[in-house]
């Protein structure tokens, strides 16, 4: 009952029937090269009209679970891993991709994954790892224009898709959430490696 609970709830919020096409091209940074598959990024704003991309809490949350836009133009917000699970060394457009936040002592070794949470006040957003009521799907990742890109969010099956988007709760903070919205545009930031950032 609650699995058919929260696929209503996500149908809602969402309702498109429309799944992504897939090509082999590969995702781009900012500066138009090759992103690798499994790197260190910054999500930012193609236009410096607000930051990166970070983790908060939101409403009753004890931890930071909610996916954010920073407001402040000059923050990039938090390092994030994006895997393909193709066996290429690049990201193709169009792909599904695994996100996640880099651990932290704070977090440490709770999960950092990006999810998707149907049934919350503001509709269904993406959050970390940890909440009841999860979507099952995937992300993927599509080309907009040059080295812009946008996020989309299906069920397991791809026959349901919506755009990851902003919406603001009530304390003005700038969620990512999933629906039929202008989406939200970003560029990437390609960071070293954890291995090379450390030396």
């Amino acid at each position: 009952m609650a699995s058919t609970t929260i696929l209503a709830l996500f149908l809602l919020s969402v309702l498109t029937f429309n799944p992504p096409s897939t090509t082999a091209q590969p995702v781009t940074d900012l500066h138009g090269n090759i992103v690798r598959n499994g790197g260190r990024f910054f999500i930012l704003p193609p236009f410096t009209v607000a930051g990166g991309i970070r983790r908060i809490k939101t409403g009753n949350e004890t931890i930071p679970l909610s996916v954010v836009q920073s407001p402040i133009e000059i923050d990039k917000g938090l390092p994030l891993t994006i895997t393909s699970p193709s066996d290429s060394l690049f990201i193709p457009n169009g792909s599904p991709v695994f996100i996640s936040f880099e651990l932290t002592p704070i977090i440490g070794a709770f999960p950092l994954e990006w999810t998707v949470v149907a049934g919350l006040p503001e509709g269904t957003l993406v959050k970390v790892e940890g909440y009841p009521h999860t979507v099952p799907g995937s992300f993927s990742i599509h080309r907009v224009r040059d080295n812009t890109y946008k996020l989309l969010f299906c069920t397991l099956d791809s026959s349901l898709c919506g755009n990851v988007a902003i919406v603001e709760d009530e304390a003005k903070n700038r969620l990512l959430a999933v629906n039929q919205k202008h989406p939200y545009e970003f560029v990437l930031e390609q960071l070293p490696s954890s291995s090379a950032a450390s030396k």
